[in-house]
């Protein structure tokens, strides 16, 4: 490393053989390249000026992609596959039909409810009116038959009158009282037959109205049943995978289909928890899967470090509709190490175990301590000088404090 030195080594070399005692060897000093310069002799050095800056390195981490809405859609019944409308990969919106199932037997179930219900509705209606028409005849009859009890009623009076007077036989006054008894019998009869009509009507009308009420439910019941032959997305998504072909026979409650909202993709994989306050609510990173590069979102904070010491994240992926749940790929990060003066590794000296470099300032190399805030990538962050200080590196073997330089060329440490 004092190769710059070299020949004023050699000059030494041969003045020290002329003044050699006459008839004794002459001495022959030994020639060590890395002996320390005299600090009369200008040393040749390079140096770069610290720039103050943050060191940050990149991460990477295997992620798993999942969905927060990834549902296996079961059929509600059981029936031969009629079609399936869609294909993989598709999107599709809320209520969209992706498998149709047969749905012969429970179209014509629906057809023979809704005739039944409409022959209730006949019956019920017939039978309000046949009551009603039968309560009017009623009516009608026990206002005629308290007619004839008044006509009887007053009839019997003025016989009675007569026959008192000598006007008329006994016989005309018995035949008087018989009338007036028989109309008195036709009133009871017709008043009871009117009762009897309403407490039919009572129970006939309710019956088919409860009749009407069955049926209704059987039409609903069949609608239903015709509902579930078309298995639907139940919110809108991407149909990741079909699992039923046409002519297939889907038992109730086997998946047919599986939905996923894309909206909904995360991506989850683990971190040291030292690199855990680098990945903040809202942190942006950079996932990629099969070549393809998308910006992955933190949500939330990252959880609870688990008994390997790695803190769980997860992160939204904006546009990755198109990945598949299940797979892995590589997140990638930047984590800050520390802030402070950027210097080259090589610029750092451990000497009596104290970090120094070599601070080239008015012709002289002083040895100063620093302290390592962080290193990475061949680079440092110090703190101990300030920034703008020129350096020198790489540091010569035989450099020691005070030494006169002189720096030929240089630069800027950069992040």
């Amino acid at each position: 490393m004092a190769r710059p030195l070299l020949s004023g080594v050699l000059v030494a070399s041969a003045l020290l053989a002329g003044c050699a005692p006459r008839g004794g060897k002459a001495v022959t000093p030994a020639n060590n390249l890395d002996a320390a310069p005299a600090k009369t002799t200008t040393l040749d050095v390079t140096a770069v000026r610290g720039q103050a800056g943050t060191l940050t390195v990149q991460r990477t981490a295997t992620a798993t992609i999942e969905a927060q809405r990834d549902s296996q859609v079961a059929a509600k019944t059981g029936g031969t596959v009629q079609a399936v409308p869609v294909r993989e990969g598709q999107h599709v919106s809320a209520g969209q039909v992706v498998v149709q199932l047969d749905d012969t037997q429970a179209r014509q179930a629906l057809q023979t409810a809704r005739l039944q219900l409409q022959q209730a509705q006949i019956t019920l209606d017939q039978t309000r009116t046949t009551s009603g028409q039968a309560t009017s005849a009623l009516q009608a009859a026990v206002t005629s038959a308290q007619a004839t009890l008044a006509q009887a009623q007053s009839g019997a009076q003025s016989a009675e009158s007569l026959y008192r007077l000598g006007g008329i036989s006994l016989a005309d006054v018995q035949a008087a009282r018989a009338q007036l008894a028989q109309a008195q019998s036709g009133l009871a009869q017709a008043r009871n037959t009117l009762s009897q009509n309403g407490r039919s009507a009572q129970s006939s009308v309710p019956l088919q109205e409860a009749n009407r009420q069955s049926a209704q439910a059987a039409v609903s019941q069949a609608e239903e049943n015709l509902t579930r032959t078309a298995v639907r997305a139940p919110f809108a998504g991407t149909v990741a995978t079909i699992a039923v072909e046409v002519g297939e026979f889907a038992a109730q409650g086997s998946a047919v289909f599986r939905l996923v909202d894309p909206g909904s993709i995360r991506a989850k994989f683990s971190v040291p928890s030292g690199d855990a306050p680098a990945l903040a609510d809202g942190t942006r990173l950079n996932l990629s899967y099969g070549g393809v590069n998308y910006v992955a979102v933190v949500s939330g904070s990252p959880g609870i470090a688990g008994s390997n010491r790695l803190v769980p994240v997860t992160a939204r992926v904006e546009g990755g509709d198109k990945l598949p749940v299940g797979a892995t790929a590589q997140a990638r990060y930047r984590n800050t190490l520390g802030s402070g003066v950027l210097l080259p590794s090589g610029a750092v000296q451990v000497e009596g175990g104290q970090n120094t470099v070599y601070v080239a300032a008015q012709g002289k190399a002083v040895q100063t301590p620093v302290t390592v805030v962080a290193e990475s990538g061949g680079q440092v962050a110090v703190s101990g000088i300030a920034p703008g200080t020129q350096v020198i590196t790489p540091v010569p073997a035989s450099l020691q404090g005070g030494a006169a330089v002189r720096v030929t060329s240089g630069g800027t440490a950069t992040p």
